[in-house]
C-alpha cells in the first residue's frame, strides 16, 4: 500500500492547539538467512523510518502516523503505510474517533486470534503480528467506573501486498496477485460492537466483542490465470481476559466465528495461557515463564479450515521464558518455541533488546524453523540485527 509523504492540510486549522508532541525513529535491519530454497535470496538489507504527530486541541487531538521502509534487494518492501490518521473528540463520558488507525486486542503472547479489526503487513516479518496496515473507521466509546462500550464500523477492507519471488517470506506461487475479492465489495462495512472492563476487587481485565463484516483470514482461489485472496462475511462472538494471582498471569481468548460463505466452514478458536513471574533470580533481574495452547477448530471437515488458511496455530503449544534485567538500559532477553501438535513442526526464536546511549534500540534476534517433510514451509535458520535512532 503505496502514500505519499503528506501533512494533512486538516492540521492546519488547529494552529490554536494547547500542545503539539512528535516523536518516531530511523533504523537499519540486516539479516542473515541460511536455506536450501533454490532461487531465494540469503540476505535482507533495509532502512525503516516511523513518524508520529500528536496535536491536542480544546477537546480533543489530531494523530499521524506513519512507517517508511527501503529495503536495498527486494522492490516490494519500499513503501510508506499511514497507520493513524484520525481526529479524536473528548466529551465528558465519552469520545468519538473519526479516521484511520491501528488496534491491539487480545491477552496472549504468542498470538492473538481476536486481534483482527487491522489487516496483517506481510510485507515486514511475517511472522510479527503486531505489525499492521492502518484502517479507516469511525468508533464512539463510552466510559463507565470500570468499563467501557465501543461501537465501531470498519469502511474499507485492505490487499495485501507480498514480498518479491525471491524472499523467503513469500510462500505463494507466481501468479499470485494482490487485488482482493470480496463477497459484498471492499467498502462494505464491518462492524464491531466491543465492551472492556475490569474488576474492583479481583485482578481480571477482558473484553467480549461482537463482529458483523469481514472476516480476517482470508482464502485463496484462482481468479482467470491468477490466484487471489478471497474475503467473506461473518457472524463473530469474541472474548479475552487476563487474572493475576499474586506472581501468575492467567490469560484465555475465545471465538466462535459463523461464515456466510459457503465454501468456509464455521469455527471456534481457543487460547489458554499462564505467565509465572521469578523475581531476583540473578541480582536485580527477573524471569516471566510462559506456556500457551492455542487450538482451531472446524465444524465441517468438506469444507475449508485451519490448513487450507494456513493457520499456524490450529494445535499447537507454546512454551517461552522472558528476562527482564531491569538495568539501566532496559534490557531484556525473550526466547520460546511453537510446537505443532498434529506434525511436531516447530518454531524456535529468541531475541535480546538494549538501548545504547539513550538515543539508540539495538535488537539481536535468532529464528530456526523446522517443518515436517511436505511442508509449504523449508528449514532455514534466521540471524537479524537491527539498530534505530529514537527521537
Amino acid at each position: 500500500m503505496k502514500k505519499r509523504w503528506l501533512l494533512p492540510s486538516l492540521l492546519v486549522g488547529t494552529l490554536y492547539a494547547e500542545e503539539f508532541s512528535y516523536r518516531g525513529n530511523v533504523g537499519i535491519e540486516s539479516s542473515l538467512i541460511k536455506h536450501d530454497i533454490p532461487h531465494k535470496r540469503d540476505h535482507q538489507n533495509a532502512v525503516d523510518l516511523s513518524l508520529e504527530l500528536k496535536q491536542t486541541v480544546d477537546q480533543g487531538e489530531w494523530v499521524f502516523n506513519a512507517q517508511s521502509l527501503y529495503d536495498f534487494e527486494d522492490h516490494e518492501r519500499r513503501y510508506i503505510n499511514l497507520n493513524d490518521l484520525y481526529y479524536k473528540h473528548n466529551f465528558d463520558d465519552a469520545d468519538l474517533l473519526i479516521g484511520r488507525n491501528t488496534r491491539f486486542w487480545g491477552a496472549m503472547e504468542f498470538y492473538n486470534h481476536t486481534d483482527n479489526f487491522n489487516t496483517k503487513n506481510w510485507l515486514d516479518d511475517p511472522f510479527d503480528y503486531d505489525s499492521k496496515i492502518g484502517a479507516w473507521n469511525i468508533a464512539y466509546t463510552y466510559y463507565f467506573d470500570n468499563a467501557e462500550l465501543s461501537m465501531i464500523t470498519k469502511f474499507h477492507e485492505e490487499e495485501q501486498r507480498v514480498q518479491d519471488g525471491e524472499s523467503v517470506d513469500n510462500l505463494f506461487p507466481a501468479n499470485y496477485e494482490t487485488t482482493l475479492e470480496t463477497q459484498e465489495g471492499r467498502n462494505r462495512p464491518t462492524l464491531y460492537l466491543k465492551y472492556s472492563g475490569s474488576g474492583e476487587e479481583v485482578q481480571i481485565d477482558y473484553a467480549l466483542i461482537y463482529q458483523n463484516g469481514y472476516d480476517e483470514q482470508r482464502y485463496l482461489a484462482p481468479v482467470g490465470v491468477n490466484l487471489r485472496q478471497h474475503a467473506y462475511l461473518v457472524n463473530k462472538l469474541m472474548g479475552y481476559a487476563t487474572l493475576i494471582e499474586g506472581e501468575t498471569i492467567y490469560k484465555t481468548e475465545l471465538a466462535y466465528t459463523h461464515s456466510e460463505e459457503n465454501l468456509v466452514s464455521n469455527y471456534t478458536q481457543m487460547s489458554v495461557g499462564l505467565e509465572h513471574t521469578l523475581y531476583g533470580i540473578m541480582g536485580k533481574a527477573d524471569m516471566g515463564l510462559l506456556a500457551e495452547y492455542y487450538r482451531y477448530t472446524s465444524f465441517d471437515h468438506e469444507k475449508l479450515g485451519a490448513e487450507e488458511f494456513g493457520n499456524l496455530f490450529a494445535n499447537d503449544v507454546a512454551l517461552g521464558f522472558r528476562i527482564t534485567l531491569n538495568d539501566g538500559a532496559d534490557s531484556d532477553i525473550l526466547g520460546g518455541v511453537s510446537i505443532d501438535q498434529d506434525n511436531q513442526e516447530k518454531i524456535y526464536a529468541i531475541e535480546y533488546n538494549t538501548r545504547v546511549d539513550n538515543r539508540y534500540k539495538l535488537k539481536l534476534s535468532y529464528q530456526h524453523l523446522s517443518p515436517e517433510d511436505g511442508s509449504v514451509f523449508q528449514e532455514l535458520d534466521r540471524a537479524t540485527v537491527e539498530l534505530g535512532y529514537y527521537f
